[in-house]
Parts: C-alpha cells; structure tokens; sequence
C-alpha cells in the first residue's frame, strides 16, 4: 500500500464505509488537517487527507465513546508524528491505541478502491465506462439511486452482470460525478410511466 497516496472525501466515505455527510463532518470538526486540491477536470477544489488520516479517521469510528475530545486531539497529533508504516501502537499521555489491525483492515479496504479502477476504463471525453461496455458506470448508479433493483437495471440493460452493477454503483460512490447528473429513469421506464406504451413497442422495434 502506498503510504504517500491522499484520499478525497469520497473515497474516505468508500473506505470508511460512512455516509460522506458524516465524512464531510468530521472533517469539519477537525482535528484531521484535510488540504484542498483541484483534480483534473474537476469542477471546483476538493478535500484530500493522507494516510495517517485515514487510520486516525477509522479508529475514531469504533473508539469516539472512549476519547474524550482532549484525547482526540492528543491522539491526532501523536498518530501525524508517528511512523505509521512501522509503528504497532500510538503513544498519547497515559494512553496508547494499537494500530497494527486498524492498519491492515483500512489497507484490505483501500484495495478494494483500487480494484475499482481496473474495472472501468474511460471515453475521450474523461467519462468513466464499464471496462468492455460502452455504459456510463455513473448512468447505472443513477438508475440504482433512483430506485430501480438490479433485475430492473438488468432487463433494461441485459449485457450487464450483476458484478458489473454493483461495480457501478460503488465506483459512483468512490468518485461522485461532477456537472449534470444522468437521470434516475432509463427512456423505457420513463415512457412506460407516462402511459406510452406504443411508443415503447416502437422502441423495442428499434432496439
């Protein structure tokens, strides 16, 4: 795992398996010094945070109800002094946390975000396709947030497995889109909703 690596709130939220308001929360509560960075393409400047971060972020999770805010602080400092890739435990005060499973559970995880990357490939225009589709990975992730099941999702775009989908809607989480949104309906569930169905039929034809 690549130490040197920075996280943006998104992918905290992936890795940490917490809502990004929640992320976005801690960060503003502090003690994590998050720094704001422009990504290519992006919109507008992001938060990113490192590594030390991300394990001070993960142990608070399962440790806030027995640090006291002092010892938040304390703990923060001691963990963004330490040599995390070495060290077993953080010292603070009177107090010490062991870092080492915290470490190798945040490392399994971070994997996991990498993988993802494998599993899409990308268009000129910078979006982000299933690898061997040529579906939009956030177009299905916005299918699924608007609603539909995966057998839906599946029947409107039969090419695609569930692995593929569940891939979609986790790389949508990890990396949010930016700009307009796709919409939560595909074009024959919209026209069945409205009543259509010849037109549907003439799609069908068309397909």
């Amino acid at each position: 795992m690549d130490k040197a690596l920075a996280y943006t709130t998104a992918e905290v939220a992936f890795v940490l398996r917490e809502p990004i308001k929640a992320v976005r929360k801690a960060l503003d509560e502090g003690p994590v010094e998050a720094k704001l960075v422009r990504k290519p393409g992006g919109a507008r400047p992001v938060r990113e945070v490192a590594w030390a971060d991300l394990i001070y972020l993960f142990a608070v999770q399962s440790l806030r109800d027995e640090l006291t805010p002092k010892a938040r602080l304390e703990f923060y400092h001691a963990l963004k002094s330490a040599r995390v890739d070495r060290a077993r435990e953080v010292r603070f005060g009177r107090l010490s946390v062991a870092i080492d499973d915290l470490k190798a559970e945040l490392e399994q995880r971070a994997r996991q975000l990498s993988e993802l990357a494998e599993k899409v490939e990308f268009r000129k225009d910078g979006e982000a396709i299933l690898r061997g589709t040529t579906i939009e990975a956030h177009r299905i992730a916005a299918l699924l947030a608007g609603g539909m099941a995966a057998s839906d999702v599946r029947r409107d775009y039969p090419s695609l497995t569930d692995k593929q989908i569940a891939t979609a809607k986790a790389y949508a989480e990890a990396y949010p889109k930016s700009g307009r949104p796709y919409p939560a309906k595909t074009v024959k569930r919209a026209v069945k909703g409205a009543g259509l169905e010849a037109l549907d039929e003439v799609l069908d034809e068309e397909a």
